[in-house]
This record gives structure tokens, sequence and C-alpha cells, in this order.
């Protein structure tokens, strides 16, 4: 290709503000291209790297947007910013795991860091004597997020964020009661669940956290601009998608199981976790970016015009890729809200799995509540 050519290509490309999602305007276009921001030499990941504010803002990022690879983002969250977002979500997923194999959650030396610094409540070892298979599973997963936490620490060095205050008690009961009102059905008064409190509830509590870790890790993946940390973190991504489809496998097999009773109604394994998915699609705005493992929908595909049999192990689109979440979308999941809060508000729901929000700075959940399936989710955000 000429320089001429590379010229033209160039000037034709996009450019996104992240703060707006729209196209930016002539002038600003043109700035760009003066300062050569447009030349292959200054979209690599050592130059944008460096392009960020104090407040973890990127000035520029190739490659988003539209997923056109002429595209260029520009104020989008720095991959500090992204990492520590991430690292917020692996302090939680640790904690759960290492409580339920061990009894105890991450070490002294895997909590510090900037921003406010919590304790966990709740989450205790579960007795897998009956089922050691799950247990040794439980055991692997609990030492996959515990690498997660250290790596991402690791990587992140003076930057890294604390450990948030993390609610491993209240969050499981509210995010179940929210579940099953969704399906119709009234929690009695003194209504819990536990995740600890058998393997089965442990498979259930986990299956709240996989698939979201799934879709952030798939949504935050566009702003990295280290080549390295972004494969780090497609690494990661598969991780937590194996974990995800082994709790999904073993909830599918177990679908016709009594997982509570509530006002002298069974429900099953499947209802549970349908319950739950629909919960979770109703706080993340009107994209359905959800699927359970027992809707009549999922339990076939078409291959060639014919229909066959089938499992929803691997919730994907019709183009069979996994769903994404933005960090925002994410949060409003782990603060078990459909609205904007965030902890410099004061308006985190106290009973959410980050009472007092996560640290960093995308620490903000989205506004979705005016979305239609979130009026079937009543939860009370200054609780």
């Amino acid at each position: 290709m000429t320089q001429d050519a590379k010229n033209t290509k160039s000037d034709q490309a996009n450019i996104i503000d992240a703060t707006t999602g729209r196209p930016i305007s002539n002038a600003r276009r043109r700035f760009l291209t003066n300062t050569g921001m447009f030349s292959a030499g200054l979209l690599g990941s050592a130059f944008l790297a460096a392009c960020s504010d104090d407040n973890n803002v990127a000035t520029a990022q190739d490659n988003g947007g539209d997923n056109d690879p002429n595209t260029i983002v520009i104020n989008g969250p720095s991959d500090q910013a992204v990492l520590n977002f991430a690292l917020n979500l692996e302090y939680l997923e640790a904690e759960f795991y290492l409580r339920a194999v061990t009894g105890a959650g991450l070490g002294g030396s895997d909590i510090d860091g900037t921003g406010t610094p919590g304790d966990v409540t709740g989450g205790s070892q579960v007795d897998f004597s009956g089922e050691p298979l799950i247990a040794r599973y439980a055991a692997e997963i609990a030492a996959d997020e515990l690498h997660h936490v250290q790596f991402l620490r690791g990587a992140l060095s003076s930057g890294k964020v604390a450990r948030p205050q993390i609610n491993l008690q209240s969050s499981f009961t509210a995010a179940a009661s929210a579940a099953l009102q969704g399906a119709g059905i009234t929690p009695p008064d003194g209504f819990t669940f536990d995740p600890f409190g058998s393997p089965l509830a442990f498979l259930l509590g986990a299956f709240i956290f996989e698939d979201v870790g799934v879709t952030a890790y798939k949504g935050g993946a566009q702003f990295i601009r280290n080549r390295d940390y972004l494969t780090a973190a497609a690494g990661i991504l598969s991780v937590e998608a194996y974990h995800a489809g082994l709790i999904r496998t073993i909830l599918l097999s177990r679908g016709d199981e009594t997982a509570l009773s509530v006002n002298g109604t069974n429900l099953t394994v499947s209802q549970v976790v349908d319950a739950i998915s629909d919960a979770r699609d109703s706080l993340d705005g009107d994209d359905d970016l959800d699927q359970g493992i027992g809707q009549d929908e999922y339990d076939t595909v078409t291959i060639y015009g014919t229909e066959y049999d089938s499992t929803n192990i691997v919730p994907t689109d019709s183009n069979g890729i996994t769903f994404s979440r933005t960090p925002q979308q994410v949060l409003n999941i782990a603060y078990l809200t459909p609205m904007a809060v965030g902890p410099s508000m004061g308006t985190v729901p106290g009973t959410s799995f980050f009472p007092m929000g996560a640290n960093g700075t995308l620490v903000d959940s989205a506004d979705n509540s005016g979305s239609s399936m979130s009026d079937d989710m009543d939860t009370d955000s200054n609780s």
C-alpha cells in the first residue's frame, strides 16, 4: 500500500469519544491527524498506554467502538482503571471460593492497596464430605481465583486497589429474594439463602458470579491497550469461562433436584438457576445478556434447517459469541440494583456484594431503572 493510500485510509477512520459514544468533531479529527495520532507508530500500545490523565481515563484507544478496525476510541478508561475494576471482581470471587474450601479468605499480603480497605462479612467452609468431586472442583477454582488476584496485583504494582468491603452474607439472601420475586414467588419473613450451607447451595452461589465474570472480561477487553495485559486478560476470561461452563454443566445434570422449598413449594435447580439468570438480566438494562439452563427456548439448536435436542451450557448470541457487559452493568449486578449508584454518592445498597462500593475509578453502576426488565427487581438502593 502506498503512503497516499495509507493517509487516505487513516483520514477515513472513525474516532469515537467513549464518554459520549459519538464521533468527534471535524476540528478534533484534524487535530489528531495533524499530530500524527493516526500513524501506525503512535497507535502502538506503548504510546496509548501512556496517554492517560490523573483520572485513569485514556485519551486514545485503537480498535474499539463499533468493532471496526478503523475505529479509534478516545476518553475510554485506562489499562489501570480496567485492571483495577477486574481486581475488585477477583477479590470477590476469591473470597467466596477460598472461604468455601478452606474456611478462610485472602491473606494479609493480598489485600492492601489504594482506596478504602474493607473486611469480609460471612463465608464459611462448606461440608463437602458427601460430595468429594464437588470439593475437588471447588478447590481448583479457589486456587485459580487466588492466582488471578495475585497476578493483577503484581501487574498493577503500586497502582493496585485494596480489597473493598465484601458482603457474603445478606447479599446472597437479597439476590435470592429478588430472583424469587422476579419468578412470582414472595419469600416468607425471615427467608435466608446461605451458599455455604451445602454443596448444592454452593453451586448456586457460584452461578451468581461466574457468568458475570465472563461478560465483564469480554466487555472490558476492548479498552486494554497494552498487548501483554490484553493477552493475560484473554487468558483470565477463558479460565472464567471454563469455571462457568463447569458450574452450568453440574447444575444442568442436577436440574430436577429440589433446590429450595419456599412457602410449601419445591423449586428445582433449573427453576432457581433460571430465576437467578432473569434477575441478573433485570438489573443490566433492556438487552438480553443472560441465559439460564432450563428455558424451553434453549433446549434445541437448528443446524442447516434441522432441529436437534441440545443443552445451553454456553450462553451465546446468534453468532455463537459470548455476551459483553460494561463495567457499569456489571456493577448493577454486584450492587444488586438497576439504579445508578456509587460510593461517592453514598447510595450503594448495604445488602450488595460491595456494600461500601468498589475501589478504583470504575465504581458507579448504570441507570437502568427505566428499563422494562428492571420493574421486576424491587431493590432498595438506600438499604
